[in-house]
């Protein structure tokens, strides 16, 4: 049965984070028996945004060297890649490289950053929704993935970790588009279950030393966390990380169909890890503060009502993406990457059709200025 190894950690010194990098591999023989046959290993990061180090957005670059430092001495050829929100072109790829740190951690390493934006087709024939990807080129060339993301809490997946850090290897804008063929959020989550199972994961690392609650993945506030979760299982591992963060598992989709599937179990605690129960009870963490999309209490007798009629009134009350005009900087980010064309640019501002809007909170994640909010209804609350 696989399991969960949990590091506690306080910071990304380069000596604490060289220890942890061994310790990371030890459970499993060291980094040279966990790849044994694999020659080629990609490391896949979590650059969502072009953020700084400090805010919990992107993996940290002292985090990334030190794994990849460890799989050198293990005499394997170690690749970076990852495919950011954004346009996918050689010289964003360089650029998102540049801003979150990774080409000034990596310069001294024999490690190849995938900067040419190339994309390849493969087939999922046994996916639940999906049987086809466009990836990244990079992640069809190499024998195994070792998959480094961050713990954050989510505006639209309500969590983001191991499982839901591989949609990064969709090239850019093509993320785009299949939020708008699955707009529903079980189908959408369902159908980043089977790209992930599609990959040559062998292991996935959830960082949450310096994490990211609220509304993540880019526009919340950074947490620490203080623990490092490790499993060759990336659905268990989030499972893990859910518990220890106290948020309702049922409320995140791609972990209840994770569980529908038999891919982790729906029910965690200390069993699934190398810890004791009371060392376990230590790595919790209380008060993590959700996101705003997050729906909150019991569904109210208004809601009840209000789902008469297809729940068309309700749809109207959902939380959704607005504009702050205070904080817009008339960039028209929001408007490139609207999956459905939902925003339109009036007078050089951006306004959101409200009826189109498929509520992917894509536009909120990829502003780079923070200048879209969600925004409840008061009446819901009820």
């Amino acid at each position: 049965m696989d399991k969960v190894y949990l590091y506690k950690g306080t910071g990304y010194g380069e000596s604490e984070m060289d220890a942890l990098a061994e310790q990371i591999f030890a459970p499993y023989g060291g980094a040279a028996a966990l790849t044994e046959g694999k020659t080629r290993v990609l490391v896949k990061p979590n650059l969502v945004t072009k953020k700084g180090i400090d805010t919990g957005a992107t993996t940290h670059p002292a985090m990334l060297r030190a794994i990849c430092k460890v799989l050198l001495g293990a005499g394997k050829e170690v690749w970076v890649a990852e495919s950011h929100g954004g346009t996918y072109g050689d010289s964003a790829v360089r650029s998102q490289f540049d801003a979150c740190g990774v080409t000034a951690a990596l310069k001294d390493l024999p490690v190849k950053l995938c900067t040419e934006a190339d994309s390849a087709f493969i087939d999922v024939p046994e996916g639940k929704k999906s049987k086809r990807f466009e990836v990244i080129k990079p992640v069809t060339q190499v024998d195994a993935i070792i998959n480094l993301c961050k713990i954050k809490t989510h505006a639209l997946t309500m969590f983001s970790g191991a499982a839901k850090n591989t949609f990064g290897t969709v090239p850019g804008l093509r993320k785009f588009e299949l939020h708008a063929c699955f707009p529903d959020y079980g189908d959408f989550t369902a159908m980043l279950n089977d790209l992930h199972l599609a990959l040559p994961v062998v292991l996935n690392i959830a960082d949450g030393i310096l994490g990211m609650e609220g509304n993540g993945p880019t526009a919340g506030v950074p947490r620490s966390f203080g623990f490092v979760a490790v499993s060759r299982n990336a659905f268990l591992c989030d499972r893990v990380c859910l518990d220890l963060l106290g948020l309702d598992y049922a409320t995140v989709p791609q972990t209840l169909d994770a569980i529908g599937r038999g891919l982790c179990p729906e029910a965690v605690g200390a069993e699934c890890t190398d810890l004791s129960a009371e060392e376990y009870d230590s790595f919790r963490v209380k008060g993590v503060a959700l996101p705003d999309s997050h729906p909150t209490g019991k569904i109210s007798l208004v809601q009840r009502l209000l789902s008469l009629g297809g729940g068309r009134f309700v749809k109207r009350l959902k939380p959704r993406p607005v504009v702050d005009k205070k904080k817009c900087a008339a960039c028209g980010k929001c408007a490139e990457y609207c999956p459905v064309g939902t925003i339109d640019m009036k007078k050089g501002r951006p306004r959101i059709v409200r009826d189109k809007c498929i509520t992917c909170f894509c536009c909120q994640e990829l502003c780079p200025f923070k200048a879209i909010y969600i925004k409840k209804s008061r009446i819901l609350g009820i």
